[in-house]
């Protein structure tokens, strides 16, 4: 846990700030989900009306499987190595100073996602290096003449790379922001970009009841380098690729932890999530620890095309000195099957909690 700053008055003024910010976001989040429309009025996203127009989804794949199994409702729990991806605010709560986290998920049609990232305090900051890849392995080429293929192929990878730095202004209230490159090949096209993520995190001080918000991939248009194909016989393509906006996202979220018994809890969740693109959904997801070794999960996101239900366990052990956490999820995708993920969250354990 981070440390207060020694100046009582500025925690005073930084706690009332924060929580002004906790109330107005709840506030904001009420009247979205509670009036029909009300979205179009009070912010100018439009995500219905906008469908299809925003590239870089890659950008948008979750990570993390403790992060899915719970329905991705997750930007007030992201304490871990996933932090950098949901709510960089939560670089400055993860229990250890230092933190490595990698991430695998087996997606559609044989496509990989991979995702690493590494985290670090210095007093009252936080710092983040991340990078993620996501590969299609070799596509057959077709045109018009050859349905069943050409004999070549092509390839149609995207990574991103971030850094990120957070600040805990009290002991309840912290911030962080992360930029992020992105770059897309697709066969001999390239598209590149500069993003940027912002985040806050905030505990109530009931119980370990804590709110979040984040907004995610923030960033000018995006077009293509290169010269569009020809067409064909008798038509004339445009001299330029059109620009397309970024895959920018808004989410506001809560979670509190249950005590059953002892050594036994109970994690809820939910988030409201609203991308540019495409209409609002709300995700919810339950966790059960035991003995804070073994994890049960589920979750649930509403207004998904495909699929939108998950489920997973997690473990954590303390092993030559280290923290380890391993989670596995499974998520639907309708007519895509089941996608599987795994993540592997690494800190070196405290001191005062290794073996002799």
């Amino acid at each position: 846990m981070v440390k207060p700053p020694e100046d009582k008055r500025f925690q005073i003024r930084a706690g009332r700030l924060a929580l002004f910010l906790t109330i107005a976001l709840a506030v904001f989040a009420a009247i979205v989900l509670a009036v029909p429309g009300a979205e179009a009025q009070v912010i100018e996203l439009l995500g219905e009306e906008n469908v299809g127009t925003a590239g870089a989804q890659f950008l948008r794949i979750p990570v993390g499987a403790r992060a899915i199994a719970l329905g991705r409702s997750y930007v007030a729990n992201a304490f871990d190595g996933a932090a950098a991806f949901w709510n960089p605010a939560g670089i400055m709560r993860t229990q250890s100073r230092r933190s490595m986290f990698f991430g695998h998920t087996e997606y559609a049609v044989g496509i990989d996602l991979e995702f690493a990232s590494y985290h670090w305090h210095r007093q009252n900051f936080g710092f983040g290096l991340s990078a993620g890849m996501l590969r299609s392995g070799e596509i057959p080429r077709t045109d018009e003449f050859h349905q069943e293929g050409t004999g070549h192929t092509f390839r149609a990878d995207q990574y991103q790379m971030g850094f990120s730095v957070a600040r805990a202004m009290t002991d309840r209230f912290s911030f962080g922001f992360t930029g992020r490159f992105y770059q897309e090949n697709l066969d001999e096209f390239t598209v590149r970009s500069v993003l940027m993520d912002v985040g806050v995190l905030y505990f109530v001080g009931v119980g370990d009841l804590r709110v979040g918000f984040a907004v995610r991939n923030f960033g000018p248009e995006m077009r293509p380098d290169g010269t569009p194909p020809p067409i064909g016989p008798g038509y004339t393509a445009s001299s330029e690729f059109q620009s397309f906006s970024a895959p920018t996202s808004g989410t506001f979220g809560v979670a509190y932890t249950w005590s059953l018994a002892s050594q036994i809890g109970l994690l809820t969740t939910a988030d409201f999530h609203h991308p540019t693109d495409y209409s609002e959904s709300f995700r919810t997801g339950l966790e059960l620890g035991l003995a804070q070794r073994l994890f049960l999960r589920g979750g649930f996101e509403t207004n998904r095309d495909e699929g939108g239900v998950a489920a997973g366990f997690g473990v954590q052990l303390a092993r030559d000195g280290w923290d380890v956490r391993l989670d596995y999820a499974m998520s639907d995708m309708g007519a895509f099957g089941t996608i599987h993920h795994i993540s592997l969250d690494l800190a070196p354990l405290p001191q005062a909690r290794r073996s002799p």
